[in-house]
């Protein structure tokens, strides 16, 4: 009888088998059904990532067809996701099947490293059998995320990038707790693998990498420990600083300049440090969203002055044909850069409020109305954030310093990634997608009952 009740307690491998390939299956069937019903799905292609991809499945280079069909190297987006897009190609267009394929796979993969994270932080505040039915409602939770719905139908990056966060923190819940050497070097090299793969895809992730390789030093920080955490951290760096060196040799050698991100991080810096962004803000209305007419129309006769001069955006450009751009992608970025700072140093205490701002935004509940948005859809998507976000801040009131256990300083290395790299530049809903699988496990939390262990038991684990 003690036995039975022993089983009882303790979730057998088959059934959290079961419920791992159940939500897998969900997550199939929900984001293939909303790819069947949307009639738009992947045919804008707001990032490139379309023409880079079908640049290099017809030209073998990552880049863009210039006006006479030649093509031109670029760093202008991350490889990865263009790279996957190449395979999805059919002639000189992609596939509709085979993105859906794609952006489905990843989902499934997401939602079942979802629930396994889930399921082991779960069973570190309160074991029992209880956590699989709570680690389901995280996954499912997370494919029905109306974020990472809408970009699935989309040839953007929050697809891969949520997939590949969500690999990472069910890595790192293996990781802290193993006495085995063998295999937490193992899961050490898996996790900066994916790591790397990560900053492939957004170089956001190189922050989170560096935070994490940080992490496993001050776990084995003692004495005894401390050469076996290196030795950890060593395996989990050198593919992410592998990743870095390729890409920015690559991007040296194609478009003569080192670059270890991409051609595109001063257009988000500058979009969200400019002087009519600033005057918005003044204006007191920063609840109301932006309309950046007027900054597209200036940065577009960006070569008709000077955008590091703040008489440039004060001035009226209606009319006025802008000079076509003299300089190549490197140049271009390098002066929306110095445009940004500029500003930021025009304008610091503007900067300050700014970064509050977009902080704010990242994290908010409620997306802004705008033009050709359903008041309907947008309380829905408010209401859905505003439930997962009381839930969050229930399990952080209830649990406090138990989420400061090891196994979770993934998902709040993550978070404090998103918030300082957004805080500076450019930020929206839509830019917390890789947070996602993290925020719904800490969400269904607060749904967990303690137990008599969990109440003896306070202090962070080794």
């Amino acid at each position: 009888m003690p036995q039975r009740e022993t089983n009882r307690s303790t979730s057998p491998k088959g059934t959290a088998r079961r419920w791992g390939l159940g939500v897998m299956v969900f997550a199939v069937l929900v984001r293939g059904l909303v790819l069947l019903a949307s009639s738009t799905a992947f045919t804008s292609d707001p990032d490139a990532y379309r023409a880079i991809a079908i640049t290099i499945a017809s030209e073998n280079v990552f880049g863009l067809l210039g006006e006479a069909g030649t093509p031109r190297s670029t760093a202008f987006r991350p490889p990865l996701y263009p790279w996957l897009l190449s395979f999805c190609t059919s002639g000189n267009a992609l596939a509709f099947l085979r993105v859906a394929f794609l952006h489905v796979a990843l989902a499934a993969v997401m939602s079942s490293a979802t629930f396994l994270g889930a399921r082991r932080l779960l069973a570190e505040l309160s074991p029992g059998r209880l956590p699989d039915r709570l680690a389901a409602l995280a996954a499912g939770l997370a494919v029905l995320d109306p974020i990472l719905i809408r970009q699935s139908t989309e040839l953007m990056t929050e697809t891969l990038a949520a997939t590949l966060a969500a690999i990472v923190i069910v890595l790192w819940t293996s990781l802290p707790g193993c006495s085995m050497k063998m295999r937490s070097a193992a899961n050490s090299l898996a996790i900066g693998v994916t790591l790397a793969l990560a900053y492939l895809c957004r170089p956001t992730f190189l922050v989170w990498a560096v935070l994490m390789v940080f992490a496993i030093l001050v776990i084995h920080w003692s004495r005894k420990r401390f050469v076996a955490g290196a030795s950890f951290a060593m395996l989990m760096a050198l593919p992410v600083a592998l990743a870095v060196t390729a890409w920015t040799i690559r991007n040296d050698r194609a478009i003569g300049h080192p670059v270890w991100a991409t051609t595109h991080g001063g257009y988000t810096l500058l979009l969200a440090n400019n002087d009519l962004f600033y005057d918005y803000l003044d204006s007191g209305s920063w609840g109301e969203p932006w309309q950046a007419d007027a900054f597209f129309l200036a940065h577009a006769h960006r070569y008709n002055g000077d955008p590091r001069e703040a008489a440039f955006w004060r001035q009226d450009w209606t009319g006025v044909e802008a000079t076509a751009q003299s300089i190549d992608e490197y140049g271009d970025d390098r002066l929306c850069y110095d445009a940004a700072k500029a500003t930021i140093k025009r304008r610091p205490t503007e900067f300050v409020w700014s970064c509050v701002v977009r902080v704010a935004r990242l994290w908010s509940p409620f997306p802004h109305q705008v033009r050709g948005r359903s008041q309907v859809a947008m309380v829905a998507v408010g209401g859905f954030y505003l439930a997962v976000s009381i839930a969050v801040m229930v399990a952080i009131v209830r649990w406090n310093r138990r989420l400061l256990m090891r196994k979770w300083w993934a998902i709040g290395m993550l978070v404090f990634t998103l918030s300082g790299v957004h805080a500076v530049y450019w930020s929206n809903l839509r830019m917390r997608a890789p947070a996602i699988p993290g925020l719904m496990i800490l969400a269904v939390a607060s749904c967990l009952p303690k137990s008599a262990t969990t109440a003896e038991s306070g202090s962070v684990r080794a």
